[in-house]
């Protein structure tokens, strides 16, 4: 009886060192890789349907650095200017949508592409609806709940290779979103309302699975990863349905404008890494394919690009730098916004979308 008392109290001193141990761990990983609150929360707010969306009026000078200020106007899209409900005579509105490469994270206001597409045709009125964090699919519905009832020529419906992926999520960077889905061939809308509790308490949402180095915690997920398992293979099956998902998203799109008069196109924005290889190149044929069905211009942008230089290529993107947005690397510098504005001008005026 002794030896096994003894035995016991050994197995409770090994257990409180384990765990004493762990939790020295995880306190050194919290002040060392905890992620601050995105810079999307300085200027964004839940929205049920979208998950999150800008607030209106916003101005935070110098957010992304010195210069380098957002501002959001009355009607939540980036800018000072409200949209009027009329196109003036004379101009052209284009509409601008996307994830953070259209919102022009890292750079201010008037130098985003789309707002340098104004600043290169002064027919064009820009209003920018890009989000950082926007998959296609909240993309698309803030322009259907918010964008197409707003008087509007061109509307370019911008993508990254990521926004594809982010489809068959229900989380962001632990932050709830809405997920669609095929109903026939009709697009609906699942996990709305989107849950709020991450909005509530970010830091957390953010760095939770920083708790998985405690072996108690990574325990339980396992046995919840067990007991979900029916869970995980319907969020597989929402990932293989992605590109039938897309193409509804790019012919309701092309559904809407027809019936508004508009113009629609689809725009690829290439990220720096991807111009070294073809990963995407499937994808992007994918989306030639679902353009040419449709109808509807596609600007790809990787071998317009891949024709530059590789040092003129890299002044295009955003270094790796350690500063208070670390997120900001990989997203185009100013030059490289001028870049895409001159060559998405061109593209616009080969396809006739800003007339004669």
């Amino acid at each position: 009886m002794r030896a096994v008392a003894w035995l016991g109290r050994l197995v409770l001193v090994l257990c409180v060192v384990e765990g004493l141990a762990s939790w020295t761990r995880l306190g050194a990983l919290v002040a060392t890789r905890a992620q601050r609150p995105l810079a999307e929360r300085s200027h964004t707010e839940y929205d049920a349907e979208l998950g999150w969306v800008n607030r209106p009026h916003v101005s935070l000078p110098d957010l992304y650095g010195p210069g380098a200020s957002l501002h959001t106007n009355a009607q939540r899209f980036r800018g000072t200017r409200d949209v009027a409900p009329a196109v003036a005579p004379g101009r052209v509105r284009v509409v601008c949508s996307g994830d953070s490469f259209a919102l022009g994270y890292g750079v201010a206001d008037d130098a985003t592409w789309c707002a340098q597409l104004g600043a290169l045709d002064a027919r064009i009125e820009p209003v920018n609806m890009g989000q950082g964090g926007y998959g296609i699919d909240q993309a698309y519905l803030w322009y259907r709940r918010d964008g197409a009832p707003l008087a509007h020529d061109v509307h370019l419906f911008t993508f990254i290779v990521e926004d594809f992926a982010r489809m068959g999520a229900t989380r962001f960077f632990g932050y709830g979103k809405p997920r669609l889905r095929l109903d026939g061939e009709r697009l609906a809308v699942d996990n709305v309302p989107v849950p709020r509790a991450a909005f509530a308490l970010p830091w957390l949402a953010q760095n939770l699975r920083l708790a998985d180095e405690l072996r108690s915690v990574a325990l339980l997920r396992a046995a919840f990863a067990r007991a979900g398992a029916a869970a995980s293979a319907g969020e597989r099956a929402a990932d293989a349905d992605v590109p039938r998902l897309a193409a509804a998203v790019f012919a309701e799109l092309a559904r809407l404008q027809r019936a508004a008069g508009r113009r629609l196109m689809l725009v690829y924005l290439p990220m720096h890494d991807e111009l070294r290889d073809e990963s995407t190149a499937a994808l992007r044929a994918f989306v030639v394919r679902e353009a040419q069905r449709l109808g509807v211009p596609f600007l790809d942008g990787v071998p317009a690009l891949r024709a530059l230089p590789p040092d003129a290529v890299a002044s295009l993107y955003i270094p790796p730098r350690h500063d208070d947005f670390p997120a900001a690397a990989g997203h185009f510098t100013v030059k490289g916004n001028r870049w895409i504005a001159e060559w998405m001008l061109a593209g616009m005026r080969a396809h006739g979308a800003l007339g004669p």
